[in-house]
């Protein structure tokens, strides 16, 4: 990957790191929409029962949230706009990896793991590598009202929990919110999409200015859109689990409130 100089850092990203960037933009388009538009013949694929289609959809919405911020940051050559993005893609990566490695050692592991931890591990590495090449670049100064601030710690508890639980304890997460849970797998990868997103939060908090976190708002607003729809779904087929009576006010607000502090850039 091509290095840019000191002097360079804290604003510019090179063309041709931008285009490294294309790679995880692409696949979590594809892997998303699959989740989103085709979760039975996704499951029926890659050698999964598909009890769990809502938690195919929520999994597909979270990694989808990912390509549009990507994408919209990627028009800017800025780093500042997209630094926050990769941050979470790089979060994403790693629970990814980790959900992998469980299924492998268990002995549970279907040949899909095996390319998705070959891609991960690439993810990890450009998003990894641009992280380290732009580290120390100049801090922004805060210019977001307060009840942004507040809104973001909000959705940021709520993504590190829907991210930790599936990730770390699904055999516990799925029965407490009326799921079969046969597909560990796409439990632990539903986590770590959605704990990209907690991690993300941290970020747009420790920055708090409105460059570099509208983004971030879009792929916020985004995944929580996506999920209400998919909670609509749910209760259309019938019989929804309990989680889609969670999810869907949630994101329902998630998604208006982030419309709003975009509309208002901030403000």
């Amino acid at each position: 990957m091509e290095q840019v100089s000191q002097a360079d850092q804290p604003l510019h990203v090179s063309r041709n790191e931008r285009l490294w960037l294309l790679l995880p933009l692409a696949a979590s388009a594809f892997v998303g929409l699959s989740q989103l538009l085709l979760p039975a013949v996704l499951a029926s694929l890659t050698g999964y029962s598909g009890n769990d289609l809502y938690v195919y959809r929520l999994s597909g919405a979270a990694t989808f949230g990912y390509s549009v911020a990507l994408g919209l940051a990627l028009r800017q050559s800025n780093w500042a706009e997209m630094r926050i993005v990769v941050i979470a893609f790089f979060t994403f990566g790693l629970a990814s990896l980790y959900a992998c490695g469980i299924d492998i050692v268990s002995g549970l592991a279907k040949p899909v793991v095996y390319v998705v931890l070959l891609l991960t591990i690439v993810f990890v590495a450009i998003t990894g590598i641009l992280l380290y090449t732009h580290r120390g670049g100049a801090k922004a100064k805060p210019n977001i009202a307060n009840w942004v601030t507040g809104f973001i710690v909000i959705a940021s508890v709520l993504a590190a929990t829907f991210g930790l639980l599936p990730l770390l304890v699904p055999n516990l997460f799925s029965p407490v919110f009326g799921l079969k849970g046969t597909d560990v797998f796409i439990f632990r990868q539903a986590g770590a999409a959605a704990l990209g997103y907690a991690v993300m939060g941290i970020f747009e908090l420790r920055s708090r200015n409105w460059l570099e976190i509208r983004w971030p708002l879009v792929m916020a607003g985004v995944f929580n859109g996506l999920s209400f729809i998919a909670s609509l779904l749910a209760f259309f087929a019938g019989s929804p689990p309990l989680l889609a009576y969670l999810v869907a006010p949630v994101s329902l607000g998630v998604t208006i409130a982030a419309i709003i502090a975009f509309r208002r850039q901030g403000a």
